[in-house]
């Protein structure tokens, strides 16, 4: 078969979306790359067929979809390795050069294959091989990193001490709400001319405790949330978060079937989570998994599969096409979202206890997409104006929230309102301060101190609440950057008056 029958269009076809996932396996899973490898195969028969209807030879229109599809999967690649690159300063990695150059080339090619019909049979086995022998090596390094990568295990913690008896039949719900890259009020005020004071005190009136030195245990989204949510720092979660891995396997895991979720759910709790568009915090097997059902989302992977092939053409719009800008979409599509999970967040309170509440909203972390009264913007993402009308606009939307939840909870609940981190693109100092807020009722709020840090959060909620035992941690932060992801550098908390 494979000297005869011309299967590489097809495997060329699978290639590019498994290579992609290939390079990428420690930051997502399998099935995030099943859809655009399915899409690709789907479009390589299309396409096969099409040419086949026109040429009137297998080996010819086979050959020719090789060709065309690699044209096509290419087309990001080279555009990313040319728009550093200038020739009399003329920037190569422009569509403006690039997209007529593989419109000549996918013509040129057309003509060749045209020209040689009756003759490609013979280059349907090298291809086959070929094509197999590509597809073999992404296979390989996916099973290898599968092999290689430590499994991370969490257990129920409430086997550690009897819960209190007073809340056996009394269970408050519990809300961890995240507000990502939420800094802290000396940093707003300091390096975004925006006094939090009234949202502040806004909180404690509803009977809130601000930790007015919170930072972060970590200055990335998914060391914060797989920390905090297992309530240790990484290197006791698992053997593979050391210095010299850059690979972030194993942090999704962390955070959607964390040690606080098992255990809640050991406890009777029920789990509810929105849809967060962020996939390492998409909990989409919670009892109750609220998402937007009005479209069909592409995944980060896809997103980012997308760039590298001519589909870029069109996400970025081409003004030769008169296309709108990809911000446009990209930023609506996030604007609602935002807005839907804000929504439902104020309709979970009716939902029948006990149940743990996990809301991660992507503000006023970048796209900022909010005016401070929620109108539509644009901002470049080092824009100081436009991370501090998200702050405005998410506290303005927050604070409606949190009185609705604590109206509507016939039992008080337990309310955790935290950034994950501070500011994007900014010093470690700045971004790991974070907000750090908390409803705790009774006298919950007795064990929140100035510098709590997430790694602490829920075990004092644990502790207070249901008498596991779970001691204290030490408060440090962890800064680090995305290519070195494990290779920190402690923060030390420079605000006056924290101890320091």
């Amino acid at each position: 078969m494979l000297r005869t029958r011309s299967i590489h269009p097809f495997l060329f076809a699978v290639y590019p979306a498994l290579a992609f996932l290939a390079h990428n396996i420690e930051q997502t899973s399998l099935e995030a790359a099943l859809r655009p490898m399915g899409f690709s195969l789907a479009g390589a028969i299309i396409l096969y067929l099409i040419l086949l209807a026109l040429l009137r030879e297998k080996p010819q229109a086979g050959v020719l979809t090789s060709i065309l599809l690699g044209l096509f999967f290419s087309y990001g690649h080279v555009i990313d390795s040319l728009e550093d690159i200038s020739i009399v300063g003329v920037i190569l990695g422009r569509h403006r050069w690039l997209a007529p150059l593989w419109l000549g080339l996918a013509i040129l090619a057309t003509w060749w294959v045209m020209r040689k019909a009756g003759h490609l049979q013979r280059l349907t086995y090298p291809l086959n091989v070929m094509a197999l022998m590509a597809l073999l090596i992404p296979i390989l390094q996916i099973g290898g990193a599968q092999l290689s990568t430590p499994k991370v295990a969490v257990q129920s913690l409430a086997g550690a001490s009897d819960a209190n008896p007073a809340l056996l039949t009394a269970k408050p719900d519990i809300y961890y709400i995240i507000l990502d890259s939420y800094s802290r009020d000396d940093m707003l005020k300091k390096f975004y001319d925006l006094d939090n004071t009234p949202f502040i005190q806004e909180l404690e009136r509803l009977g809130f405790v601000v930790a007015r030195c919170a930072q972060s245990n970590y200055g990335q989204s998914e060391l914060s949330m797989a920390s905090s949510l297992n309530m240790d720092y990484l290197e006791a979660l698992g053997d593979q978060f050391r210095p010299e891995n850059t690979r972030r396997a194993g942090l999704e895991e962390l955070i959607q079937h964390s040690a606080v979720r098992v255990t809640l759910e050991s406890l009777g709790y029920s789990i509810v989570a929105l849809d967060s568009g962020y996939d390492a915090t998409r909990w989409s097997d919670a009892d109750l998994y609220i998402a937007p059902t009005n479209s069909i989302e592409i995944n980060d992977f896809e997103e980012t599969f997308l760039r590298t092939t001519a589909f870029r053409l069109v996400s970025e719009g081409v003004t030769l096409l008169n296309l709108p800008p990809d911000w446009e979409k990209r930023d609506e599509a996030h604007r609602q979202r935002i807005l839907f999970e804000l929504e439902q967040l104020t309709l979970v309170p009716s939902l029948p206890g006990p149940k743990f509440v996990f809301a991660h909203i992507i503000t006023p972390h970048w796209p900022y997409i909010f005016g401070p009264n929620g109108e539509p913007i644009h901002e470049h993402p080092d824009s100081v104006e436009g991370y501090r009308n998200q702050v405005l606009f998410i506290n303005q939307r927050i604070l409606p929230i949190i009185e609705n939840i604590l109206s509507s909870s016939s039992i008080p609940p337990i309310i955790i309102v935290q950034g994950d981190h501070g500011a994007v693109l900014d010093d470690p100092q700045r971004r790991m301060s974070i907000l750090n807020a908390y409803f705790l009722p009774g006298d919950g709020a007795k064990g929140v101190y100035e510098n709590i840090s997430p790694v602490n959060t829920f075990r004092l909620v644990f502790r207070h609440y249901f008498s596991l035992d779970v001691p204290q941690l030490e408060d440090v932060s962890y800064y680090s950057t995305y290519e070195q992801p494990y290779n920190y550098e402690v923060v030390p908390n420079t605000r006056p008056g924290c101890g320091n």
